[in-house]
């Protein structure tokens, strides 16, 4: 098993394109068997490299969840958070800004439900994860504060960092019950209540443009 120290950064194309082969196997094989049921042995052959290469990508297997984890945030950093920022710069409404976060949340979101499930009970069962899906949430929470922030004169909220919270819950519980749970209740029903709920809450006149 590799140490820290010896874990491979990859910068040709071969070696992303290996790397990215081990993830997406991982990814696979996390969603069917679940993190317990799944090893390195598994995840290399899937991915159709040595054990010897796996550990030279990743210290082991919860390493590898988390990188996923990350990559995932990172993702939604891009995709979301960029594109709304935009909005505002062009002054959509409240409505066609949260809307969109709706949309593009629901994208970000699309994994496989069983590799959903894995990580999110991993944050209830395995100490590591749990700090570092704290540390990612937090991070979550601090961006959509500052989005907060450059809207606040539209906003009828005072307290940004808490309506974060309060919004940021309530668009994981419902993405999750769409993806994971997969709700009875259509989830283009659910979304148009979570757009019709969050742009309510947060803004003055959700229909009006800036």
């Amino acid at each position: 098993m590799s140490t820290d120290k010896n874990i491979r950064i990859p910068q040709q194309a071969r070696s992303i394109e290996k790397k990215k082969r081990i993830v997406d196997a991982a990814m696979e094989l996390f969603g069917e068997k679940g993190f317990d049921g799944t090893n390195a042995k598994a995840i290399a052959k899937n991915a159709g490299v040595s054990v010897g290469t796996f550990y030279a990508y990743f210290k082991d297997k919860k390493a590898l969840l988390m990188d996923i984890l990350g990559q995932h945030m990172a993702d939604v950093d891009q995709s979301v958070f960029q594109d709304l920022e935009k909005m505002i710069r062009d002054g959509a409404s409240g409505r066609e800004i949260i809307r969109q976060a709706v949309t593009l949340g629901a994208a970000t979101h699309n994994h496989s439900p069983g590799l959903m499930r894995v990580m999110l009970a991993l944050r209830y069962t395995d100490e590591d994860m749990a700090r570092f899906s704290e540390a990612e949430n937090e991070a979550l929470i601090g961006k959509l504060t500052v989005l907060f922030e450059a809207m606040r004169e539209r906003l009828r909220v005072t307290d940004m960092e808490a309506a974060a919270h309060v919004v940021g819950n309530a668009f994981e519980e419902t993405m999750h019950s769409v993806v994971i749970l997969e709700s009875k209740v259509e989830k283009e029903r659910l979304f148009d209540a979570l757009t019709d709920m969050a742009a309510t809450y947060l803004f003055k006149n959700p229909d009006a443009k800036a």
